[in-house]
């Protein structure tokens, strides 16, 4: 089984272990006792396959199907909607928008380029335009997700939503491992990691919920982002995480 991604998270555990003490005779010796410390515990998210693709994408469909029959309003007829209106953005912002992301497609491609490469194996020259593409990519990744904010906050409430939803909630299922292989989510059907899922999440095992946001987290920008490699989704990370600290740093001034 391929790994997309790995991550480590550490619980407070109750272990035994040899420690060295003093007897009554004033001898050393080691015996056995009971500490409490950090235990570092693995996980990843799998490469999807084909089949999980395809599985995936059947999902979605079912479950976008279901939401208009249920009568929720489509992204395109409320899109349609605010284009009578004027539209979300007019055309200079869409322009704007187009070469936004033309360009982070481009650098993205430029990336990979290198990312190919091992990166003890890179030349200086390499990594100063690794590090380059990566400060160029900053602005458009802020304004793409502040516009994407902007854009979700409109039609949140649509079928396409509910679906996008549940099809990440999906892919969090079946993409979530932990180090030995077995699923995070327990073997089965959906309904039996849906029936896993809900069993954490209405537990009381605080660590066990921090790793399912951890997943949730990660499996969420996989499905927006795709990045391809465990290099990309550092980066990918990085830049969210930079992108928060700015925003914040922006907020208290």
């Amino acid at each position: 089984m391929k790994r997309l991604y790995e991550f480590t998270l550490d619980k407070k555990e109750k272990v035994t272990k040899k420690v060295q003490d003093t007897n009554k005779d004033g001898e050393e010796i080691m015996v056995e006792k009971t500490v409490e410390e950090n235990v570092p515990h693995k996980y990843f998210i799998r490469r999807p396959s084909r089949t999980m693709l395809d599985d995936a994408e059947l999902y979605y469909g079912v479950q976008l199907a279901e939401s208009i029959r249920a009568g929720m309003i489509t992204r395109p007829l409320l899109h349609k909607r605010y284009t009578n209106d004027g539209g979300i953005m007019n055309d200079l912002q869409q322009k704007a928008f187009d070469e936004i992301t033309k360009e982070l497609r481009e650098i993205y491609a430029e990336q990979e380029v290198i990312n190919q490469i091992d990166e003890k194996k890179r030349t200086n020259a390499q990594k100063k335009k690794h590090k380059d593409l990566e400060d160029k990519a900053k602005p458009y990744l802020e304004t793409m997700r502040r516009y994407n904010m902007a854009e979700e906050s409109i039609f949140e409430d649509t079928a396409e939503s509910r679906a996008r939803n549940k099809a990440i909630l999906w892919w969090v299922l079946f993409m979530s491992y932990n180090d030995d292989e077995t699923p995070f989510f327990n073997k089965g059907e959906l309904e039996d990691r849906i029936e896993k899922y809900d069993e954490i999440d209405e537990g009381q095992d605080s660590f066990l919920t921090s790793v399912v946001a951890e997943l949730t987290y990660n499996i969420s920008l996989w499905y927006f982002a795709r990045p391809n490699s465990a290099e990309q989704f550092e980066e990918l990370k990085k830049g969210v995480d930079d992108l928060d600290e700015e925003e914040e740093e922006e907020k208290e001034k």
